[in-house]
């Protein structure tokens, strides 16, 4: 229109053509304005084909740009040899195989940049997927094959005792066995209840009072089993937690030799499936679990599981000859072995079978151990509690959120106790067990932000579960000056948390930037997001543990999950090392707080292993890898390393003493465990540094944050005294038992391979 205008003007009069001046210089600058407005404004349909090529450019990765996400495989031969099928495979979902993967890269901290296929679920593209792998191991520089042993902090590969020359039959004093019977039923019973913990304890007490009188009662050879079973895991914690030196040492192996010879002897160990063998499958494995020998654990796990699905007991118990106090029984004692196999499976990374849909029977009642009783049942939740349990969820995909109803109490207004304690251990383990499926090859062929979403929702999901918890299990609400009672049980709930959100956003604790450099905002949001909470988590961990670990580690294994202690620890330390190693690129402001948990979760791996010889691993394989990052990477360990040395020194000067003797020996030499291409640390005589000083005043010790450090609650069996008031121990002369210092102090001697592959679970 201007230009018309202005060819126009030649052909107008002076008037017109003024008139014409003015009304170009009226609008010229308008349109001047306009034009350059227009050319900022953004197409629409410009600005719709970006946000479609971002939406693409995430649908195309596949979730195998996550960092532990895509199929498992086997890079090494684990029939070679025996000591490589005693570890056996060990999953993606493992901090063994994350720490692998640290000892692998180390040297190469660039991950490969080459291309991830699309996502797929078509037999084409998994090939695709396995394709792509193996040309990605194929480009990385990886001189030296590190064996998932070489990373493996559990003692599968250590010589197992076992003595089955020795009589089974024998027992120890009704003062030991006492003590030991305690032990277990304190530090551990509510947690797995394997056991009628009521008709266990009766037995045990009327035997010994049987035999003080010099009465016969005649035991079955599957609850001798049981019983010295639950006698080698009671001996294993007195050990973890008493003051140093040896003379109150109890030999667990002594107990666990007795307990297989009469498994072995029994000919119901080979008959149909029952109880009394799904109890003494569950007690070996928990067993092995607290003394590192995790796959031996795994398997046995696995086996009571079995029966139990052999016996029926994960549907519904509608038996009318059964009272309800015995179907609560019965329904613990399955979801104690149900929750045993889902820590087995996290630890290792293997598939559960703990957890399947068709399982129908009731979650535990919110009742303590004496209160299971028919009468209290019924007063409390009706006839057979069946309006309690109908409103039950039962585990499955739709677990969380907890479903309600008018009959029911919500979740937070449940007491704390055993039952409820229970419960929602059972409903944490459905999530772990979600969170484990993020590590599935299933996962490989899925796009990455339906990999997201999935771990999005999977952490409301985690979050609703902790916000569900009792008053008294609440570990959000409690700090250091929690109530005593159920120390142990809300510290293990707290731990469980953190370690299933770890396992939960480790997928996105990678170099995403470099694998996916066009990822999208919201997507890179969630990345960036999860990362983060992945190392919060871990620093979480480390905040509970008290800052002085020499003055706090027996008071520690009394109020913590004392059997995965050392999986606990590891697992948040490998978390904040793999995040240094990406140069802290998730938390870059973070560096010296990430340093600082790190060092202190060193350190407390470092003070158990006076006496912990899985922790006597793990700090010497932690402190080979820091060695080698303080070398080659910009990391700061000087401190540690000085810390390692001098208490080398002085535990060489103690072992060279004649009066010490050496706690732990090694079927394997240093430089076997060691890792390739790594100066080796000698196995270690460091751990006999004098780590384990008792507290002689717990308020000394001074605590940041959120800590587990408070008195323990002590607790009483109420059928002690019916017995123990009855007759003096000391006075006692019970026939047919053994009392020998060798029976109670000095170690059996070590079979060979040869002689335990009876036993063993490969």
């Amino acid at each position: 229109m201007i230009q018309l205008l202005q060819d126009l003007r030649a052909q107008l009069s002076d008037g017109a053509q003024s008139r014409v001046d003015e009304l170009l210089a009226s609008v010229v600058e308008d349109v001047a304005d306009a034009t350059e407005s227009l050319q900022k404004l953004p197409d629409k349909d410009g600005e719709a084909d970006a946000e479609q090529e971002e939406e693409q450019a995430d649908a195309d990765g596949s979730a195998e740009v996550g960092g532990s996400i895509g199929p498992d495989t086997l890079d090494e031969d684990l029939m070679r040899d025996e000591v490589a099928r005693a570890t056996g495979f060990v999953g993606k979902a493992s901090d063994v195989q994350w720490f692998r993967k640290l000892q692998t890269h180390h040297h190469n901290i660039r991950e490969n940049a080459d291309p991830y296929e699309p996502p797929g679920q078509h037999a084409e593209a998994a090939t695709e997927h396995f394709a792509s792998s193996r040309r990605r191991q194929a480009d990385a520089p990886l001189p030296n094959l590190i064996y998932t042993r070489s990373a493996s902090f559990f003692l599968d590969d250590e010589c197992l005792e076992v003595d089955l020359d020795s009589d089974p039959f024998e027992l120890p004093s009704f003062d030991e066995a006492e003590r030991l019977l305690q032990i277990y039923m304190r530090s551990c019973y509510n947690f797995f209840p394997l056991l009628g913990k009521k008709a266990f304890t009766r037995q045990f007490y009327h035997y010994y009072a049987a035999q003080r009188r010099g009465e016969p009662y005649n035991l079955t050879q599957s609850w001798q089993a049981q019983l010295n079973a639950v006698f080698a895991i009671g001996a294993v914690y007195h050990n973890l937690t008493m003051a140093e030196g040896r003379e109150n040492e109890c030999d667990h192996s002594i107990y666990h030799s007795r307990a297989w010879a009469l498994v072995l002897k029994d000919r119901l160990w080979f008959a149909h499936p029952n109880l009394p063998q799904m109890q003494i499958s569950g007690l070996l494995s928990f067993y092995y679990l607290c003394t590192g020998h995790i796959n031996r654990s795994w398997v046995l796990s696995g086996m009571a599981v079995r029966f139990g699905y052999a016996l029926g007991m994960y549907i519904r118990n509608e038996d009318r000859s059964l009272g309800a106090a015995d179907k609560e029984i019965l329904s613990r004692i399955w979801w104690g072995h149900c929750s045993l196999e889902s820590l087995l499976a996290t630890i290792t990374g293997r598939p559960s079978i703990a957890f399947r849909q068709g399982c129908t029977v009731p979650c535990p009642l919110p009742l303590s151990t004496e209160e299971i009783e028919d009468h209290i049942i019924e007063s409390r939740f009706g006839v057979v509690s069946s309006s309690w349990r109908a409103s039950d969820p039962l585990p499955g995909p739709s677990i969380l959120p907890v479903r309600l109803d008018s009959g029911k109490l919500p979740a937070n207004l449940e007491p704390a106790n055993s039952g409820s304690y229970l419960k929602n251990v059972i409903q944490l383990s459905e999530v772990t067990q979600s969170a484990l499926r993020l590590y599935t090859a299933g996962m490989s062929g899925l796009p990455w932000h339906d990999v997201q979403e999935q771990i999005v929702r999977l952490t409301e999901d985690l979050n609703i579960w902790a916000k569900s918890l009792p008053e008294g299990f609440n570990f959000f609400k409690y700090g250091s000056f929690a109530p005593q009672a159920y120390e142990r049980e809300r510290n293990t709930l707290d731990i469980l948390y953190h370690g299933t959100l770890i396992l939960i956003t480790r997928p996105c604790l990678c170099r995403l930037d470099r694998r996916t450099p066009n990822q999208g905002a919201r997507s890179s949001e969630i990345n960036q997001r999860s990362a983060i909470t992945c190392v919060e988590a871990a620093k979480a961990v480390a905040r509970l543990l008290p800052d002085n670990p020499e003055n706090a580690i027996a008071k520690l294994y009394e109020i913590t999950p004392w059997w995965t202690l050392v999986h606990t620890i590891m697992q948040s330390l490998i978390v904040l090392l793999l995040e240094l190693s990406y140069e802290t690129i998730q938390l870059p402001h973070d560096r010296r707080e990430i340093m600082a948990s790190l060092k202190k979760l060193v350190r407390w791996i470092r003070a158990m292993s006076f006496n912990n010889q899985m922790a006597q691993r793990a700090y010497v394989l932690v402190m080979n890898l820091l060695r080698e990052l303080a070398a080659t990477a910009r990391m700061d360990f000087t401190d540690l390393l000085q810390e390692d040395s001098s208490g080398t020194a002085a535990a060489e000067a103690q072992a060279s003493s004649p009066s010490h003797s050496r706690r732990f020996s090694s079927s394997h030499s240093a430089d076997e465990r060691s890792t390739p291409g790594l100066p080796p640390t000698e196995l270690p005589a460091r751990a006999q540094h004098l780590y384990s000083r008792s507290i002689s005043d717990p308020q000394q010790v001074q605590l940041m944050d959120h800590t587990l450090y408070s008195q323990s609650r002590q607790e009483t069996d109420s059928s002690y005294g019916a017995y123990h008031d009855s007759w003096s121990a000391s006075e006692a002369s019970l026939p047919g038992l053994f009392f020998t210092k060798f029976d109670e102090q000095n170690p059996l001697p070590g079979f060979g391979s040869k002689d335990h592959d009876m036993l063993a679970s490969e």
